[in-house]
């Protein structure tokens, strides 16, 4: 998957594409990266649970970030789960496996940072009463 990947970088793009070419995208609840491997298909979530515990494995610090990223495909902003690895002397990036993007565009805005029920709980009183516009490229709150 990211075999003899020398440097972070190399395995984060490695990991991304091992995910994209194994994982369907599709709307389907899952829990755990176990989940996402025998199902061979996930959402958003499911996607950064198994980046995170992939990269995890290969030594990279991993965390899920929760929040909103805007599509403009779909005319707005959505709910949506992607990953931040730490790179010495980068601090933590942002990187999304459901789309494919080894840093993570300025779309995203997180919310909630976490894999928990306790740490998701602030973003679970947000959902459906977020209000979110962008006007003239700046997402305004």
């Amino acid at each position: 998957m990211a075999g003899g990947a020398a440097d972070a970088q190399a395995k984060i793009a490695r990991l991304l594409a091992w995910i994209d070419a194994h994982i369907a995208k599709e709307a389907v609840d899952v829990f755990s990266a176990a989940d996402v491997l025998r199902e061979g298909r996930a959402e958003c979530q499911g996607h950064a649970y198994l980046f995170a515990a992939l990269a995890r494995a290969l030594g990279l610090p991993t965390r899920v970030v929760n929040g909103l990223v805007y599509v403009g495909e779909r005319g707005g902003f959505l709910y949506h789960t992607w990953n931040e690895v730490w790179l010495e002397g980068g601090g933590w990036r942002p990187v999304d496996a459901t789309f494919g993007q080894p840093l993570a565009d300025a779309t995203h805005l997180a919310l909630a940072v976490g894999e928990s029920p306790a740490e998701l709980a602030p973003l679970a009183a947000m959902v459906g009463r977020a209000r979110v516009a962008a006007l003239g490229g700046v997402a305004h709150w």
